[in-house]
């Protein structure tokens, strides 16, 4: 299954491409399965998220929440956009009908299919796809589940696919209304959803988000219900270890299984386990913090840090943006409380931060770690001050301070001035 052991369920690196547990997204599905079945909707559905949140595993989960009336083709957008005009559209027809071959659909009716010309988009349209749609009945629906849109736009852009590419898609399944499309786009490209219409409207988007902690369980215990248990607690620790990063707990999953099989673990799993394992979960997931972490800005860097010294020193003391902006305001750039308020919203939508009525904190212990570590030029050993109440402005804080410091250069010049002219004496 995995690097480590063929036996192994969980997904342990980013390059692991078998399929792996998978928990989660009922809404995502529900509104997937809206599309497919309200004759008043048309055109695409785009599924958003962040880089390993599970845009890929949504889409080959298909078969998973749909019956045998859904026929989900997976496409490898990345893969058919390096591709000229003419192989994208034979690459397409390949891949369909590789897929009614896996579903053991009789294709008697391609065997007489005449071979594509030089318009081979004409070919699909007009020769491949009715037939196609002819044979898997009039009951059941074909969904093309097309995966790193942005390929697609990259190769219009390019000039390998033509420039209509996209309204051409969406005239496709408006002619055929048993063909769909669904769509999934790194969050990194989301200002290029607008080239995506008219295949895909505003109000056909939804977004992928990090697991809740009943997902995060379930995850953890089924795929290895008799071998292992987590109890209740080292599921909480598993929890606040992860923050339901999805690709996170893929990763505690794959060590957790790695230590059973190895005997260092007993058959009922403890949070003494989840604090043995943390420090490899870490190494495995190190490498996405650090991705992550150079997409943000300044500002929501510069905030990070603050949040993670101020959890550190005061673990139970809550956090809001005045204790940051005044944790922030002798730095080079400091920020007032109502910039930190838009910067914390930022990073709740990143889902790097939780904004709770008692305050802000990090989603993961993960994500703590990583910045205490890694978001300064070498480990903080000690934290950088003890946070105050935040009363005034940052201007008007290190004001203050310059007028301390003034004065006592005036008393030591005073000192200085007292002890010569007793010498003089």
């Amino acid at each position: 299954m995995n690097d480590y052991s063929p036996s192994n369920p969980y997904a342990c690196s980013a390059t692991d491409q078998t399929l792996a547990p998978f928990a989660g997204r009922q809404a995502a599905f529900a509104r997937l399965r809206q599309q497919l079945t309200d004759t008043s909707r048309s055109g695409a559905l785009l599924v958003l998220g962040r880089r390993r949140i599970g845009k890929t595993a949504f889409l080959r989960a298909f078969d998973m929440a749909f019956d045998d009336s859904f026929v989900g083709v997976y496409l490898n957008l990345r893969d058919l956009a390096a591709q000229s005009e003419s192989e994208w559209w034979l690459s397409l027809a390949q891949a369909i009908t590789e897929r009614l071959i896996e579903r053991a659909f009789t294709l008697h009716r391609l065997i007489d299919l005449s071979p594509p010309g030089d318009d081979v988009r004409t070919w699909f349209t007009q020769m491949y796809l009715p037939p196609v749609l002819t044979l898997v009945r009039p009951f059941r629906r074909i969904v093309l589940l097309a995966d790193d849109a942005d390929a697609l736009l990259d190769a219009i852009a390019a000039g390998r696919l033509a420039a209509d590419t996209v309204t051409f898609l969406r005239d496709l399944t408006d002619m055929h209304p048993r063909l769909y499309v669904t769509l999934a786009l790194d969050s990194a490209y989301e200002s290029r959803v607008s080239d995506l219409q008219p295949l895909v409207r505003p109000i056909d988007m939804i977004r992928l988000t990090h697991l809740n902690q009943d997902e995060v369980s379930w995850l953890l215990r089924e795929p290895v219900a008799g071998r292992y248990r987590l109890d209740d607690a080292a599921l909480e620790a598993a929890w606040r270890l992860t923050g339901g990063e999805p690709s996170f707990v893929q990763a505690l999953g794959c060590i957790l299984y790695r230590r059973f099989e190895d005997g260092l673990m007993a058959a009922q799993v403890t949070t003494e386990d989840i604090k043995q394992v943390a420090g490899q979960v870490f190494t495995l997931t190190a490498d996405d913090l650090g991705q992550s972490w150079e997409t943000l800005n300044f500002h929501e860097q510069q905030a990070l840090r603050a949040i993670s010294q101020l959890q550190y020193a005061h673990p139970l003391s809550p956090i809001d943006a005045a204790t940051i902006a005044h944790w922030l305001a002798n730095s080079d750039d400091p920020i007032d409380a109502t910039a930190v308020s838009a910067t914390m919203r930022g990073l709740e939508y990143r889902e790097m931060v939780r904004l709770t009525p008692e305050g802000v904190a990090l989603t993961s212990d993960l994500l703590h770690r990583w910045l205490l570590e890694r978001a300064y030029p070498a480990a903080l050993t000690a934290v950088r001050r003890t946070p105050a109440a935040a009363e005034g402005s940052p201007a008007l804080t290190r004001r203050n301070r310059g007028l301390r410091l003034a004065l006592l250069v005036v008393l030591l010049v005073m000192l200085i001035v007292g002890v010569l002219l007793l010498t003089t004496l």
